[in-house]
């Protein structure tokens, strides 16, 4: 029987649980670093085990999804091979990581896509009929796990003046990678990234330029103690995804997207952390990279990057100008790859569905204390992210009205410690479904940088913060004559003299931040009978720019 060729289609559905279902940062990294090597590495190599190197070929794996066609003539081994890497990854992450996966024959390169959503349904059957998930048997009766606290603990690990601390398998093997993932895929790919572009340290001391703990990050914000997490994801890609026809295309796809957000979150994080990384090749220079005793580490970390999916924890000053950064540089790469493509067929496959334009992104951006539990700040930047993306289809009260730019950023100061959903906080706090919403956000990345520019304009009129704190309790007032009425009071109240004034400034800065095709009506911008209200943002965005002013 002669060779045919099969989609096999593999997702990992369960990774943030996995990742982020511990709270120790050495485990985080170690499930995320763990994660990123089987999903790159191991599916090619246990694949090809199985089923010969020359039967394998790797249209993309990467973002805890991947993508081969098989060459064989019996569609059994096909699914055996698969079944053998489902074991092996559960068995990498002791039984903590959940994989579905889809296999297809393929019928001709011209029924690529109907082959791809064969795949993907009997990968969707897997996912959601594939039985229940066994809880861990705790009897007779065990302790839990002091990372996972739904797992029992099976194993000590020492932890200097800490004592010993039970964990779980899973957990475990999370802190055995996190030790090795301080030099990981993720950190050493922005190391190799920065050694690149001068001076740098040596190889071996890349894990000393890590923060330990992430109260580190929070303790290098000018708002002290404060956190930055960005949660990026792409636009509108599953329905470019459901419009590939050609294994090429999805190649050359994949390819640019997780290359471009790759290198857009390297040189976002180089950008806003710049005098840092100075600091960093100053001293490499002088030692010639032998000796970082004196530098301090990196006030930055990754903790997933792949695919169209990025997140990152920084200090509270800088994660807006990173958001800002990397949404724009990912449009810009992924428009420069589409059009050195030399493949004709697929450069006009992507120019048909977006033009001349890039791929976009959206992000959503938790500021709390760096004490604040993790994953309630990440679950504030996934809500976030979700508002930024509806936003894109008109789906958010008071959302920016510019449908051409589709990147959108959301962001949300969590001031006390006390956790609340954003959505009855936008509803109830900033009006956002009424008719005069007292906020803009999600912001458009060019709105975003007239926010930057309007809190520059403040700073440098070194605005009293006792007006700010008046500006927003004045802003959020329900009713709107009121507010109004309140705001021009404090209006007229600022300083109008000597070098800065305050009043003038207050007047540019909400000037500055007029969404396009709106008018000032101070306070108030103006659009046919909407009206929206821009103070809050700025009082929010006062502290979340580094070096303004």
């Amino acid at each position: 029987m002669s060779d045919q060729s099969f989609v096999i289609q593999i997702d990992i559905p369960s990774i943030k649980s996995y990742v982020f279902g511990t709270d120790p940062l050495n485990e985080v990294r170690g499930a995320s670093a763990l994660l990123d090597r089987l999903n790159r590495s191991e599916m090619n190599r246990i694949l090809c085990k199985r089923l010969g190197a020359s039967a394998i070929e790797q249209i993309y794996a990467n973002g805890g999804a991947a993508q081969f066609l098989a060459q064989t003539s019996d569609e059994s081994a096909v699914e055996a091979a698969c079944g053998h890497l489902v074991r092996h990854l559960r068995e990498q992450t002791a039984g903590e990581v959940r994989v579905a996966y889809g296999v297809a024959p393929l019928q001709g390169a011209d029924s690529y896509r109907e082959a791809v959503r064969l795949a993907h349904y009997r990968l969707r059957c897997q996912r959601e009929f594939g039985g229940v998930r066994h809880g861990a048997s705790t009897l007779p009766v065990v302790r839990e796990c002091t990372s996972a606290s739904h797992l029992p603990a099976t194993r000590h690990l020492v932890r200097g003046a800490e004592g010993p601390t039970l964990l779980s398998e899973a957990s475990h093997r999370k802190a055995q990678e996190g030790r090795d993932a301080r030099v990981g895929n993720l950190w050493s790919g922005w190391m190799k990234y920065l050694r690149r572009a001068g001076p740098w340290p040596a190889e071996d001391v890349w894990g000393t330029l890590r923060c330990r703990e992430i109260t580190e990050i929070g303790e290098r914000s000018s708002r002290r103690g404060y956190l930055g997490v960005v949660y990026a994801d792409g636009n509108a890609m599953g329905r470019i995804v459901q419009a590939l026809n050609r294994a090429d295309t999805c190649r050359h796809f994949s390819e640019i997207v997780d290359q471009s957000i790759r290198t857009a979150c390297f040189s976002g994080l180089t950008e806003v952390i710049g005098g840092e990384v100075e600091q960093v090749r100053e001293r490499a220079d002088q030692d010639s990279g032998s000796s970082l005793t004196a530098v301090r580490p990196l006030p930055a970390d990754i903790l997933l990057l792949g695919g169209d999916d990025l997140l990152v924890a920084l200090p509270a000053d800088r994660a807006l100008d990173f958001a800002l950064h990397v949404s724009n540089e990912f449009e810009r790469l992924t428009r420069e790859k589409i059009a050195a493509l030399r493949d004709d067929t697929v450069q006009a496959f992507f120019q048909d569905r977006i033009g001349d334009s890039g791929f976009t992104i959206s992000c959503g951006v938790a500021i709390a204390r760096s004490t604040h539990p993790f994953y309630l700040s990440l679950d504030l930047a996934e809500h976030l992210l979700g508002n930024a993306k509806r936003a894109i289809d008109g789906g958010v009260t008071g959302a920016a009205s510019d449908a051409s730019a589709t990147a959108r950023i959301d962001f949300h100061v969590m001031a006390g410690a006390a956790s609340h959903s954003i959505e009855q906080v936008r509803e109830h706090t900033y009006g956002a479904a009424t008719a005069v919403p007292r906020t803009l956000r999600p912001l458009t990345t060019a709105q975003l940088q007239s926010l930057r520019t309007a809190v520059g304009e403040l700073r440098r009129a070194n605005f009293p913060r006792t007006k700010l704190h008046e500006l927003e309790d004045a802003a959020l007032i329900g009713e709107e004559h009121q507010a109004t009425r309140r705001i021009r009071d404090i209006f007229s109240r600022c300083r109008h003299s000597g070098k800065h004034s305050h009043r003038r400034a207050l007047w540019d800065a909400v000037h500055m931040l007029c969404p396009e095709g709106h008018t000032v009506d101070f306070p108030w911008y103006r659009k046919g009978e909407r009206r929206v209200l821009g103070i809050a943002d700025l009082v929010d965005g006062h502290d979340l720019f580094h070096g303004q002013g």
